[in-house]
């Protein structure tokens, strides 16, 4: 490979832009509870406590606008509900993030191992 390309690679870093889709401090935590199920907005801010609306919101919207996550209204009652869920594509993340949390586990562990040495 010459150096251009692997310049080239350093800029458009596909791990880099994979990370700044799942970046954020709220939005592996709710990719996390859609999995099981959709959530209307109000169960995820009660189930992440110490989100802020507006946070959660601006955290929704970007993996919405990623395309990983649909929004979808329901009304009952009178009463417009937004439901969030993965969309067909979010879904391809699941392994992805299952991975990274393994990943994680096992960097933890060493890293509390080779603290208590």
């Amino acid at each position: 490979m010459t150096a251009g390309r692997d310049d080239q690679k350093l800029f458009d870093c596909p791990a880099l832009s994979a990370l700044k889709v799942i970046s954020g401090k709220w939005k592996t935590r709710i990719l996390w509870l859609l999995r099981e199920r959709p959530y209307h907005f109000g169960d995820l801010r009660r189930t992440l406590s110490g989100v802020s609306a507006k946070v959660l919101t601006e955290q929704i919207q970007q993996l919405e606008d990623a395309g990983i996550v649909l929004r979808r209204e329901i009304t009952r009652n009178g009463v417009t509900f937004a439901d969030y869920q993965y969309s067909d594509y979010g879904r391809t993340l699941i392994p992805v993030l299952d991975s990274l949390g393994n990943w994680g586990l096992t960097h933890k562990a060493d890293a509390e191992r080779a603290n208590t040495r």
